[in-house]
């Protein structure tokens, strides 16, 4: 049985971790991941297992499913009655009202704790307090105490509203899905499930409506709004044959979509499965954190037992003021600041760079992407539109311009190449059957036989891996990409073609290079046409020319060397690239599976500037996790200064406490919110 739960009331992913291992541990459990970012369980399980009452062997609070959640409104009540019990305490001197105030408010802390010692598992922050104010009551410090524990409800309060508010800001990124479908069956519109979509079946997509599943328009025609993907919001015109992907959204007219994928294989499906499994590839700091707070706790408590009963032997003085430090080193030891808020500054990273239209894959590749030194671009369909037109066609030996079109067309009409579908626009009425033993060469072109001749067409080394005899002038034709057509290995002449720079690429490269960035350019086309590009580029740094596998041996030699590095690649002779580099990001997403599988990101739109927006991302979400480190580990450290030297009590420590875990949560969000990491 596979299932997904919604989880509510979990505010610590500490405790997150513990419920997951539980279940992981459990007799029947096959699979179980806890989201704690988007408060989201997948578990694959026997039907006996019962998955809520693990869950509460763990966590008591916790709730699953769709069980009503009024704790929010209790908590803020509970918070208001103790308030205010204790300000009648410091008013009228009367220490009943401070107990009846420390009880309203630390009844669960002090519950939790006693059932976390049952399980001996108690070093955590309901332990600490419940000692810390306990401590406090039997040194006759009642109203401290009810102080400190109303000061530490209202902090976690407030804490668990900024972590539900990222929580929802991070879903409503990602949450794009189509919630239902128009199927077209006869004269008849069908509502259904996107979900159960077939592939061949045709569906209605209405004006303002979101497309249902990948497809094909057959029908219409109509302006539609991809930043649900891509992260642009500028419409784009699609019309019959147009591939349109799930997840974006027709504007004024309707149109009749033939659905090539099923919604699972969909590219909006993909988009949510990658973000949501983002947060299982956790970046080294997120994982040292996990590792610190593991001894820190322990280590805080030690500490404070040496203060309250060590020093005091020592130096000769009273035991009362030494355990009442000790105590304030209790309030303040929790490492929830650290715990909750890397994770989710982290996560709230990934969810940014989800709703721009750039799919990372996890922490870790946050992190890399942030440190990067080197960016090294493919040309075609990179840089470029990879969207070629004929500029001349030079025949030779008595063949026609119009054979040389019509040999070039039919062989290349198995080909995906950029090239390919650029000469199969000018030449449409493609006979398959004259077109027998195609293969496709790598970095080198076609071979076939068309209606019984032999064919090749491709580039200048295929003429030559081939030993096919051609004038050695058209070897080094000043053009952007040549392509070579011979007949029975008879040179019949070539095609000239030029490709055009991408919008935003010249802006890209300038604002990498002002960013510190080294690029390059690694491209299987002539050294003619990748030196007109790199010098329309500011002159970066380029090797043509190159197959698959010298693109490896380049990085390898002349470039990994100088630091971390980024490949940026669309097709599928880019995969060896992608997966050799530090990190492979891959353009145009869900057009290629390959490709998708290997890249660690995945660039949803064509233009490069969302490369720039990457790196932007990456940077700031890893300046604040250390902003977030340095802030709360400095505060605590202070405040263990002056508990030690008796210039602090216990409710400051406590506001300490819950005000820097609150701050850090806070500052997490502005990686959501930031403008700065856009272009």
């Amino acid at each position: 049985m596979k299932k997904r739960y919604e989880i509510k009331n979990l505010h610590c992913p500490d405790c997150a971790a513990k419920i997951e291992n539980a279940l992981k541990n459990s007799e029947g459990v096959k699979k179980a991941t806890l989201n704690f970012s988007l408060g989201t369980l997948d578990i694959e399980c026997e039907e006996f297992v019962d998955v809520k009452k693990i869950i509460k062997s763990v966590e008591e609070n916790v709730e699953i499913s769709d069980e009503k959640n009024h704790n929010k409104y209790k908590q803020l009540t509970f918070i208001i009655l103790s308030s205010a019990s204790l300000v009648l305490s410091l008013i009228t001197g009367i220490w009943y009202f401070a107990i009846v105030s420390y009880l309203i408010s630390g009844a669960d802390v002090i519950k939790k704790s006693i059932l976390n010692m049952r399980k001996k598992s108690f070093l955590d922050e309901n332990f600490l307090m419940s000692v810390a104010t306990i401590g406090a009551i039997l040194l006759k410090e009642f109203p401290e105490a009810a102080a400190v524990m109303v000061f530490y409800k209202t902090g976690e309060y407030f804490q668990d509203l900024a972590v539900d508010k990222s929580r929802k800001s991070i879903k409503s990124l990602i949450e794009s899905t189509p919630k239902h479908a128009w199927l077209v069956s006869g004269s008849q519109l069908l509502e259904t499930d996107p979900q159960k979509l077939e592939p061949g079946q045709i569906v209605l997509v209405k004006p303002g409506e979101k497309v249902p599943a990948d497809g094909i328009v057959v029908e219409g025609d109509a302006y539609i709004d991809s930043s649900p993907i891509t992260g642009e919001f500028i419409p784009r015109h699609v019309a019959a044959s147009d591939s349109v992907l799930a997840g974006t959204i027709v504007r004024e007219s309707s149109l009749k979509i033939k659905v090539t994928k099923k919604y699972s294989d969909s590219s909006m499906a993909n988009i949510l499965k990658l973000v949501e499994s983002a947060s299982e590839r956790k970046a080294k700091t997120e994982k040292f954190i996990t590792t610190f707070a593991r001894y820190y706790t322990p280590a805080v408590v030690i500490t404070a037992t040496l203060v309250s009963f060590l020093i005091p032997v020592i130096l000769n003085e009273s035991f009362n003021q030494w355990i009442y430090r000790g105590l304030i080193l209790l309030v303040i030891s929790c490492p929830c600041a650290l715990v909750l808020a890397i994770p989710l500054t982290y996560f709230a990273g990934i969810g940014k760079s989800s709703k721009r239209g750039i799919l990372i894959k996890g922490a870790s590749y946050l992190d890399t992407l942030a440190n990067v030194k080197n960016i090294v671009f493919d040309k075609t369909g990179t840089l470029t539109h990879g969207s070629f037109e004929i500029t001349n066609i030079n025949s030779v030996n008595g063949f026609s311009k119009d054979d040389l079109l019509m040999y070039s067309a039919h062989a290349e009409a198995n080909s995906n190449h950029p090239i390919a579908r650029s000469i199969l626009k000018h030449f449409k009425k493609i006979d398959h059957s004259l077109v027998k033993n195609f293969h496709e060469l790598n970095g080198f072109g076609v071979i076939c036989s068309i209606n019984g001749k032999l064919v090749h067409v491709g580039n200048d080394k295929l003429l030559h891996r081939e030993n096919i005899p051609h004038p050695e002038t058209v070897c080094k034709l000043d053009e952007k990409s040549t392509v070579h057509v011979s007949v029975n290995r008879l040179y019949a002449g070539n095609i000239l073609l030029a490709d055009k720079l991408k919008e935003s690429s010249r802006k890209t490269v300038d604002l990498l290079k002002s960013k510190g960035l080294s690029v390059y350019m690694l491209t299987g086309d002539n050294e003619s046409a990748a030196r007109e590009i790199a010098e329309k580029l500011s002159n970066i740094d380029y090797y043509s020319e190159l197959l698959p596998e010298n693109k490896i041996d380049i990085l390898e030699k002349k470039i990994l060397k100088s630091g971390k590095t980024a490949f940026v690649g669309d097709g599928i002779n880019d995969t060896p690239a992608l997966a050799r580099a530090d990190i492979g990001i891959a353009m145009n997403g869900f057009g290629n599976d390959a490709v998708v599988e290997v890249a660690d990101v995945v660039i949803m739109g064509a233009e490069p500037i969302k490369i720039v927006e990457s790196i932007n991302i990456a940077r700031m979400t890893k300046k604040i996790v250390l902003e977030n480190i340095f802030f709360a580990i400095t505060i605590k450290l202070l405040f263990m200064f002056f508990a030690i030297t008796g210039k602090a009590t216990m409710w400051q420590g406590v506001f300490a406490d819950t005000g820097v875990a609150l701050l850090c949560v806070l500052n997490s969000l502005r990686v959501l919110f930031s403008r700065k990491t856009e272009i």
